[in-house]
């Protein structure tokens, strides 16, 4: 079980009472996030893919030490910024970086596992993560989990670097996240590719489909 740190159920930070939970954790990738979150060109690269408007509601899944937070928050003026992490040192890090956007309610951070998240369907415009799904047991069913927060024609972005880098390889990680979008549910899906020093960088974008008519 989880307990709250704040009282409000869409906006509280969680602290784990257990440890075994049936998914797998989000702090299992934390040496890609540091390597990550050092390269300002990795941040500023996720910025130009987000596209993040003022009113926007967005989710951050692994959200590290809190910078690609802290940059996603200074755009916002309306909107609002949510973030979900496992790791209890990574969570008072980005607390403490990112103090003044949660003081200003545009912020609010998480600990814990994407199934423990008690927001309700179609609340965000935007979810994201950054070398996250490498470490998930099951993509697809957290994808599917990702899905249902989303609004229609929501947008989730997932950035990552392929663990090896043969070009085959790499071709092969863009074809696997976009079977699993399908799988989700996700349309209009598009991979863009970055150099990003040592390693090439995927940016698997994917739409939530509207109501038909």
């Amino acid at each position: 079980m989880i307990a709250n740190l704040i009282q409000d159920p869409f906006r509280q930070a969680v602290a784990r009472q257990q440890d075994n939970v049936p998914t797998a954790s989000l702090s299992t990738r934390l040496p890609g996030w540091l390597t990550w979150s050092r390269n300002r060109q990795h941040i500023d690269w996720a910025l130009t893919q987000l596209k993040v408007q003022p009113y926007q509601h967005l989710l951050e899944v692994g959200y590290g030490p809190g910078q690609l937070l802290e940059e996603v928050a200074r755009t916002l003026k309306v909107g609002f910024l949510a973030g979900i992490e496992s790791s209890l040192p990574l969570y008072q890090q980005a607390y403490r970086r990112n103090k003044r956007f949660i003081r200003q309610q545009l912020l609010q951070l998480h600990i814990g596992e994407l199934y423990e998240l008690s927001y309700p369907p179609h609340y965000f415009h935007t979810i994201y993560g950054s070398d996250i799904h490498l470490s998930w047991k099951d993509p697809q069913a957290e994808f599917i989990r990702l899905s249902s927060l989303l609004n229609d024609r929501g947008r989730l972005v997932m950035l990552f670097r392929p663990r090896s880098r043969k070009e085959g390889h790499i071709r092969e990680a863009a074809e696997k996240i976009q079977e699993d979008y399908r799988e989700a549910g996700l349309t209009d899906i598009r991979i863009e590719y970055r150099d990003l020093y040592p390693a090439t960088g995927i940016a698997a974008t994917g739409f939530k489909a509207g109501p038909t008519t």
